[in-house]
């Protein structure tokens, strides 16, 4: 049965119309096409934050869109990335490790988890360093973010800027909102 020369150009046009809402740039959109959003307290350190699911990475599902999609996690939010890529890189390349790392801090592979999960902060002792699932209330994330008025010292990582990318941020904010695992 063929269609009728009416319904191929009804068809047509919806095709076409179709097509041009999906046209743009691709700016203010993740790697995944979906719009992104500011969390509210990141706002204010103007991070963007691609978590998705609407409570600004907190909460009991915190996490629950932030680098997972269909049961598969985001390497960026395992800490072995975190490790590899920011930790060793950046932090234990220039100050953080052996015995003079400031605050005793080592964040080098063999010490840097241990060190900073659900240990208090020696700048701010009523924030841990990394509080699972919890990232606006670690000491580390907040060391990394543009501003925060409980930030004692300067921004990390001092070698900089520029800082952190907004890509390395938002690694260490995902992995926090996951628990912080050792992944």
């Amino acid at each position: 049965m063929c269609p009728s020369p009416a319904h191929s150009r009804r068809a047509a046009a919806l095709l076409a119309a179709a097509v041009a809402a999906c046209a743009g740039s691709g700016e203010g959109l993740d790697r995944d096409g979906r719009p992104l959003r500011i969390d509210a307290g990141a706002a204010d350190a103007g991070v963007e934050v691609d978590g998705g699911d609407g409570d600004g990475g907190a909460g009991p599902d915190a996490g629950a869109d932030a680098g997972v999609d269909a049961g598969v996690v985001d390497e960026r939010v395992r800490f072995g990335w975190i490790q590899k890529n920011i930790f060793t890189q950046t932090c234990a390349a220039y100050c953080h490790r052996g015995a003079a790392a400031p605050k005793s801090l080592q964040l080098d592979a063999v010490n840097g988890y241990q060190r900073i999960v659900g240990v208090k902060s020696t700048e701010v002792p009523t924030l841990e360093l990394v509080k699972p699932g919890d990232p606006m209330n670690s000491y580390l994330y907040v060391k990394v973010i543009p501003a925060d008025p409980r930030r004692v010292g300067e921004r990390m990582p001092l070698n900089e800027p520029p800082y952190l990318s907004t890509e390395k941020i938002e690694a260490i904010r995902g992995w926090i909102s996951r628990g912080a695992p050792r992944d």
